[in-house]
């Protein structure tokens, strides 16, 4: 989070709404020398600030309408900062709340230097990202309309339907057939027609995104379709709400932009769990990366070891919590140094300790050891109990059949 320096003399802090904004400006004393409750109109809004139009700094609560009038203050080059709702709300902490009151606290944290910026993204990227976000809510619906529907089959005891069948558009709409039922038929039938109506919708944002996706870095799309798993589609989200890798000071501060670590809420050594601080930050790009680690899991050998083991030790939730922030320090340093995936860094293990030892192995006592792998060091077998006391020296395992002798020091 950045905190804005004000070099100007006056400052202006507006609290934006749909249709009416309430303004406030004060001098880098404190003092209150204008404000006032007027209609969304940027003439009217230069016509108050205009007597100090010379040396004034304004910022604007990034509530969800503020494109017209950052864009409409940039036009003018009027200095002017995007505050960070939640973190506004956090550091405000007013007995009493209205409007005015909302303006004067933007304009105390202007003069005073601790207005909490919010990155002001780009009008020529602006909607093709909401374009994505758009299609993110398109494709929820459809989730949420298929699930509905074979919930109903169930719900009146048709258990053939899996989640296979109604994802089949070949045959799904043979399905409602099972039943005589002309109201229960209909409610099945409208699901099918609103599911399809919906793929035909997403198909088209999806042909568009891609067409139109001409802002982007073509060096970072391809650099992200290296990962496994990673399509064009997921590729664009974290582009798109990535924007510039540069914005971020460290691996740690793309990890918090990206939820994927959890917010420390602890007193006097007790940890009181999850807090509302969890959700600053990025959703968007947290479903991309657990899309990634999802696909991941199913496509490298390597990660689906990796996954079991932490699956073992931590279950299924924080094993895939552990992977998504290891995404997102890996794709922090390829766009930052513009180089490829590399499961191998993502695990933070070296080439040459990955083995995967064959299942003829045998001892030289000749009991066979069962076949096993291991990620991050060479296994070793255990010896015999008088062997035992051999702390140091050379084991020599030999391949049946390969005459091939394997040393490990």
């Amino acid at each position: 989070m950045n905190k804005v320096t004000v070099f100007t003399k006056y400052v202006c802090g507006i609290d934006l709404h749909a249709r009416k904004m309430s303004c406030c400006v004060m001098d880098l004393k404190g003092n209150i020398v204008g404000k006032r409750n007027m209609r969304c109109e940027f003439n009217k809004l230069l016509e108050f600030i205009n007597p100090w139009l010379s040396s004034i700094t304004i910022g604007v609560e990034s509530t969800y309408n503020w494109y017209w009038l950052i864009d409409a203050l940039k036009e003018k080059e009027i200095p002017c900062h995007l505050g960070h709702a939640l973190y506004i709300k956090r550091m405000s902490g007013k007995k009493h709340k209205n409007d005015p009151v909302d303006a004067r606290e933007l304009s105390d944290l202007l003069r005073s230097n601790r207005f909490p910026e919010a990155y002001a993204y780009p009008r020529e990227m602006r909607t093709g990202r909401d374009l994505l976000r758009r299609r993110h809510h398109l494709v929820r619906k459809r989730a949420g309309a298929l699930t509905h529907f074979q919930n109903t089959c169930t719900q009146h005891g048709y258990l053939k339907v899996v989640k296979a069948d109604v994802h089949r558009k070949s045959t799904r709409r043979s399905i409602p057939e099972f039943t005589n039922d002309t109201i229960l038929k209909q409610i099945l039938i409208s699901d099918l027609d609103y599911i399809e109506s919906l793929d035909s919708i997403i198909d088209g944002v999806e042909k568009g995104i891609i067409t139109n996706a001409c802002k982007h870095n073509k060096t970072h799309y391809k650099l992200l379709q290296t990962i496994s798993g990673c399509g064009p589609i997921t590729s664009l989200t974290v582009l798109y709400e990535t924007h510039i890798i540069g914005r971020f000071a460290s691996q740690q501060c793309y990890s918090s932009y990206a939820r994927v670590v959890r917010a420390e809420n602890t007193s006097n050594g007790k940890d009181y769990g999850r807090t509302s601080h969890d959700k600053i930050g990025n959703p968007y790009l947290k479903w991309a990366l657990s899309e990634i680690g999802s696909h991941l899991v199913l496509h490298s050998n390597l990660v689906q070891q990796w996954y079991q083991k932490q699956v073992t030790k931590h279950g299924k939730g924080s094993a895939m919590a552990r992977l998504r922030h290891k995404l997102a320090v890996a794709i922090y340093h390829m766009l930052k140094n513009n180089v490829g995936f590399d499961e191998h860094k993502l695990l933070g293990i070296q080439k040459e300790q990955v083995s995967t030892p064959a299942h003829n192995w045998q001892e030289t006592s000749g009991k066979s050891s069962k076949p096993h792998s291991v990620i991050g060091k060479v296994p070793v077998p255990s010896l015999k109990r008088g062997n035992r006391k051999r702390k140091t020296g050379r084991i020599s395992l030999r391949t049946t059949g390969k005459g091939k002798v394997r040393t490990i020091c």
